[in-house]
């Protein structure tokens, strides 16, 4: 059992993986004029809430140590919301950090 779960993750690349990718880093909006960059976040979140029905993006429950181990079950619209939510993350923390909203 334990070798053929071993076997899966390999190939499958789990769920987790896929969490991870859609971090991404802040520094790639530094350099986006705030009013755009504002603009282009507040366009994601409205994406996301057409993604998905006006509920929010929100990460699925993975059991700790078994991400690697299961599929990416989420609905496509699930996983463009996914990625959309990083990119808005990422803005988010941009336009903090460089007090845009102020």
């Amino acid at each position: 059992m334990i070798v053929l779960s071993v076997l899966l993750a390999g190939c499958a690349g789990g769920i987790q993986s896929q969490l991870d990718n859609e971090k991404i880093s802040s520094l790639r909006y530094d350099n986006v004029a705030c009013p755009a960059l504002v603009a282009q976040r507040n366009q994601a979140m409205a994406e996301i809430s057409r993604l998905t029905n006006g509920q929010g993006y929100q990460d699925p429950n993975v059991v700790t140590g078994f991400g690697p181990f299961l599929p990416d079950y989420r609905t496509a619209n699930q996983k463009q919301a996914g990625a959309l939510q990083g990119q808005v993350d990422s803005m988010s923390r941009s336009i903090a950090r460089r007090e845009c909203a102020a």
